[in-house]
């Protein structure tokens, strides 16, 4: 997956979840982190605050971070 798909993913998250994951987290913060921590960030919201399409959708943006990671 190119930089511009893990990019479009994160920000269809951020979109279609966008008050459960930044409900006590600042946008503005995430924004300015590197890519890797913002997927890793996001992906653990979407897995503890939202339902099972949340869930799977912040699966998939770990696995994107652990790859990047390395």
């Amino acid at each position: 997956m190119t930089s511009q798909d893990v990019e479009a993913l994160l920000h269809e998250a951020e979109n279609r979840y966008r008050l459960k994951i930044f409900e006590n987290i600042s946008e503005e913060a995430v924004a300015r982190l590197p890519l890797f921590q913002r997927l890793q960030i996001v992906g653990k919201a979407l897995m503890y605050r939202t339902d099972y399409n949340g869930f799977v959708l912040g699966r998939q943006l770990l696995s994107l971070a652990q790859e990047m990671e390395c």
